[in-house]
């Protein structure tokens, strides 16, 4: 499976990354495996799985939340094709690819 993130708005616009090992790390610091610019971002700001049935998406305790599809996710939660992610003011898109 291959998951896509594009960064639709804000800060880090127009990153894009392709990935096949999981879990995806995504936050400011940069050994995080999708590293974001903007200060709105938590250095460990949420982490991606994938537990070969379904990709979940975990919120580190981050200052600023995980918003996924306009709703602030306390839990994790599961991924679908063309989700969107609202990680400090970044508006990322996930693709998943079989």
């Amino acid at each position: 499976m291959e998951l896509i993130i594009s960064v639709l708005a804000g800060a880090d616009k127009g990153i894009v990354k392709s990935f096949n090992d999981f879990p995806i790390s995504i936050g400011r610091l940069p050994d995080n495996d999708f590293q974001l610019n903007d200060s709105f971002v938590s250095r460990r700001h949420c982490t991606i799985y994938n537990d070969d049935i379904f990709l979940t998406v975990s919120d580190l305790k981050s200052t600023n939340k995980t918003i996924l599809n306009k709703r602030i996710i306390n839990d994790p939660c599961s991924l679908k094709d063309s989700d969107k992610l609202i990680v400090g003011k970044n508006l990322l898109l996930i693709t998943i690819c079989d």
